[in-house]
């Protein structure tokens, strides 16, 4: 990320276009504000509330990582995570840049061929657990902190991926198929797309992660209210009415059909009440709760400004939020989050290939905080989060100049993709950001 902000910098145009994307009142700004505000509490909070308040935060020991419980104050934590979430924004500004010269075809193929990945590994995990040959992934399992990669529930296999535990794949997979899943359904044109979302779907729901079939059925029921929204407006397809039976009708369907087979609702059943039902019941389920009372204790004895980035340990989103950076904080995050569905779906394209990408990319955001609201120990949701809202923002905010694609189209991309992008200005890399990337031009012109 590094030597490639610095690409961007030495590169005026599209440095010019990955600043254009954080004006105000965009949602690019209030992320910013954000970012900025965020990285001030690590710096101050941790020593103004010194000692005010016991906090839950991550402490390395020679022997293995563990969480403390220690009086407030400023620790290693806050400038790791105040890195983190620059490095995100970074991110997220490189990509809405590289989006509005033209490059969201680009980075939609690029998330295709990720989520692609992420079901090689999931098979992957699957054959080596089966065959006791799990060493074989020895060399992608290499940190230095325990990998949960061998456990199981009811007789099902916790997928795990190339994570170390099923909650991160969890919530990368639920990211990438709601991101997929809504490129589906818009036409995005891709080859082998529908084999990817079939198989992200399948891994999704045998990763036996609590967080991600609830955050699951929330982006279902969205998406649901989308396909139904599009035909209320007339502006539908067949791929929306698809989407619309297959929920109301064969899911439920199929549901039925499970619960006719006594051996398989049985086991069924058992996987659903072990991480769904009785999840809060476990010692998981009991730590992450206390994590959270200590949480929201601590944001009452900062009189509601949080204890810095990086200084309170939670498992959700919002108590982070609130714990981390106060009110104040978590109302500019809202507000970009506000700010960044509202842009996306009141903005009125073709239905070309951007505004397919757009929405999804909206969606996968949804998905992804949904998850981060149930779960997460911290406030930066990461790289992912920050490449599909930086997709959304290049959508919502619209092209700066003509489109740009790569000499040589990728594998999957399908012959009426190619043949949209045929004519536009070559590039001797997709992502390289050369010079002579993008269309001539010496300026940069706001989108009207």
């Amino acid at each position: 990320m590094l030597f490639l902000t610095a690409a961007v910098v030495l590169r005026p145009k599209t440095l010019a276009a990955a600043l254009s994307s954080l004006s105000y009142p965009g949602p690019g700004f209030w992320f910013t504000l954000f970012v900025l505000y965020s990285v001030l509490t690590a710096l101050f909070l941790p020593r103004i509330f010194a000692g005010a308040t016991i906090v839950y935060s991550l402490a390395r020991t020679n022997e293995m990582h563990r969480i403390l419980n220690t009086p407030l104050s400023p620790t290693t934590t806050n400038l790791t995570q105040s890195i983190y979430m620059i490095g995100s924004f970074c991110c997220f500004a490189i990509v809405a840049g590289f989006g509005r010269l033209g490059g969201m075809a680009i980075v939609a193929q690029a998330l295709i061929v990720t989520s692609a990945i992420c079901v090689f590994f999931a098979i992957a995990d699957l054959v080596t657990y089966a065959t006791n040959t799990a060493d074989l992934l020895s060399v992608i399992r290499n940190a230095n902190y325990r990998m949960l990669n061998d456990g199981d529930i009811e007789g099902f296999k916790r997928i795990v991926g190339s994570f170390p535990e099923a909650g991160a794949f969890g919530y990368v997979a639920l990211a990438l198929f709601a991101f997929v899943l809504m490129l589906g359904i818009e036409g995005f044109p891709a080859r082998f797309l529908g084999t990817i979302i079939g198989a992200l779907g399948i891994a999704l729901l045998l990763c036996t992660s609590t967080t991600a079939y609830a955050a699951s059925a929330v982006t279902g029921i969205l998406v649901l209210f989308f396909c139904i929204a599009r035909i209320l407006r007339n502006n539908a397809t067949s791929r929306h009415l698809t989407y619309i039976v297959a929920c109301l009708f064969a899911l439920p369907l199929l549901i039925m059909m499970i619960m006719l087979i006594p051996s398989v609702s049985e086991s069924i059943s058992n996987l659903i009440h072990a991480t769904v039902t009785t999840k809060l019941e476990s010692s998981s389920g009991e730590e992450r709760m206390r994590w959270n009372a200590q949480a929201l204790r601590s944001f009452l004895d900062t009189s509601g400004m949080g204890a810095g980035v990086g200084s309170i340990r939670a498992s959700s989103l919002v108590v982070a939020l609130l714990a981390n950076v106060g009110i104040p904080g978590t109302l500019i995050f809202f507000i970009f989050l506000a700010s960044l569905v509202r842009s996306v779906l009141r903005r009125h394209a073709d239905g070309g290939i951007e505004q397919k990408v757009g929405i999804a990319a909206m969606f996968s955001c949804i998905a992804q905080v949904t998850a981060a609201s149930i779960s997460a120990g911290a406030i930066d949701l990461g790289p992912l989060f920050a490449i599909t809202a930086g997709l959304s923002v290049a959508y919502a905010l619209g092209p700066l100049q003509a489109p740009v694609v790569a000499a040589g189209a990728p594998f999957f991309a399908s012959p009426r993709l190619n043949a949209r992008l045929k004519g536009f200005a070559p590039a001797d890399s997709a992502l390289s950001l050369h010079r002579g990337t993008f269309m001539p031009g010496d300026g940069v012109h706001r989108h009207v």
